[in-house]
Formats: structure tokens, sequence, C-alpha cells
């Protein structure tokens, strides 16, 4: 009787540095590995790295399970994932409004959406659709060698293994690697990764986003106006995104104020730190799972 084979499951988040690492992984365990690999779109994603996970997956055969989580109202039901593709994936925020709807808008008294939105509706369907045991395979997460403070203290715990981290893959290893590629992850810069608008960036890059397109921030604004009262958590009866109990109109009033630009180039020499604009979770192109463990 055959043994089992070890069991792997890969958490691609749609950016270049999770494609590095989801390549590296089938090249390598391919043949020695049970593995699935799986993206959890939010809805709120630029469509950019959807276009981004498709190629990938034609190009490199990384046969992507995409998920979005499924929220059920009024009754005791947890996530449950809702299999999509690239055409049927959703584009406006649907997953996340749903997700608001029934826990608030997160922000960083209550960061759970990236555990609600993508790890548990991806390890619902890892453990109770294809049916693995929790202890019976490792997820492999995106980051690098040279972000170390991003991976998960509980690491051990949730089996979760870091492979690039371990290889001592950086950042300019990665753009080296996709430069090769016959396709782009179309980004302007790191500060419109998935998903554009996140509350866990910093200032600096929210106020570049609303200098450079207004549009990216209507969904947070319309979730404000629409849910901003629901399980309010201030004194002022209402609850917002943004650090500083800063709303969506406080981020587009102060991108129109004198600031410097967010800048890959200058965040990378000569770029100079502000203790108010640039605190933020690190996330630079996507927001991996084990974010809020």
């Amino acid at each position: 009787m055959d043994s089992v084979k070890p069991r792997l499951a890969i958490s691609f988040s749609g950016g270049r540095t999770s494609a590095v690492m989801t390549k590296m992984c089938l090249w390598k365990y391919g043949d020695t590995h049970d593995i699935v690999v799986t993206f959890a779109n939010t809805g709120c994603e630029d469509p950019r790295t959807l276009d981004f996970v498709r190629d990938c997956d034609s190009h490199f055969g990384f046969n992507t399970v995409w998920i979005e989580a499924e929220v059920t109202h009024g009754k005791r039901v947890g996530i449950r994932p809702k299999i999509v593709n690239y055409k049927t994936a959703s584009r406006k925020g649907q997953p996340f409004e749903q997700y608001i709807k029934k826990y608030g808008i997160p922000n960083a008294g209550s960061p759970q959406c990236t555990s609600r939105l993508k790890t548990e509706p991806m390890e619902y369907y890892i453990r109770k659709v294809i049916g693995w045991h929790p202890s019976s395979y490792k997820t492999a997460i995106g980051i690098r060698a040279d972000e170390m403070d991003r991976v998960s203290s509980k690491k051990d715990e949730y089996g979760f293994v870091y492979p690039l981290a371990d290889a001592g893959i950086t950042k300019g290893m990665v753009l080296a690697e996709v430069a090769r590629w016959p396709f782009r992850l179309e980004l302007p810069g790191e500060h419109w990764g998935n998903c554009t608008w996140c509350w866990k960036k910093s200032l600096r890059k929210l106020m570049t986003l609303a200098r450079e397109d207004k549009g990216v921030f209507d969904f947070p604004s319309k979730m404000e106006a629409t849910y901003g009262t629901h399980k309010a958590q201030n004194e002022k009866g209402r609850r917002v995104f943004f650090r500083g109990d800063r709303s969506t109109q406080d981020i587009l009033a102060l991108a129109d104020k004198p600031f410097e630009l967010y800048s890959d180039y200058k965040q990378r020499t000569l770029f100079e730190w502000d203790d108010l604009l640039d605190v933020g979770s690190g996330c630079g192109e996507s927001c991996e799972i084990g974010a809020d463990q």
C-alpha cells in the first residue's frame, strides 16, 4: 500500500511574491506532494490582480481554485466558500459588503477582514470540501526573507510555512524572476496592491492613491455611508475604516493638502520616514492569510 503523500495548501494572494512562491513550490514539490492552490477574492482586489492570477494559471498551470467568502445572515453559520472563476469573480466588493453587513466595518480595532474573507473560506474548502484534516497539511504563505516581521508568531500552531523566507528570497530576487515572465502584474506601484484602498496601508499610500484616483475610495465611502452606525465603536456613534478614527472623506480631504507622494523608488532609497504618514501593516501588493492571527 502506497504511503500518503505530504500535503501542501498554497495560499496564492495574487501578488508577485506569492506567485513566485507558488511557482517554486509546484516545481519543487509537484511530484512528491499533494498540492492545492487557492486564491481568495474579496471583490475589492484591483482588476489587474485578477488578470495576473488568470495569467499565472494559463502560463504555469497553477490550477488555482478561486474562492469567495459566502456570508449567511441571521443564522449561527460561519463563513463558507463559494467557488468562482476569472469570469464570475466579484469585482464590485460584493463579498466584502456582505461581511460588513454582518460583522461591521473592519479597522484597527476590529481587524478580522482577512480572517473572515480569506482564511476561513480557504480553510473550510481545504478541510471540509476536499477533506484534509488540519494536522495533515501545511499552508504555504508568500512572505520573503526581507519581511520577517510579517511572519505569524503562531505559525507552528496554525501550520504555516514560509518557503521564500526559508530560502532567503528577497524582493529584488522576486522582481528579477517576474521580469523574465511573458506577462506582468500591471499595477502602477506597490501602493496599488490589493485591496486597493485597504485600511492597513500607510496614510501616505492611501493619500497617494486618493491623489491619483479618487474613484478607488468609492467602495469604502459607500460602506461608511450605508453601515457606519452598524456596531458603532466610538463616541460619535459611527464606525470608520482608517487609523486615527479617520473616515474615507477624511482621507480624501487630506489628499488635497500638500504632502510628499509615496514612491517605490524613494521607499528603497532616500525616503524620509514619517511616523504619522508611514505607519502601516507592512503589506505591499497583498494581504496574506494569517495577518489577523
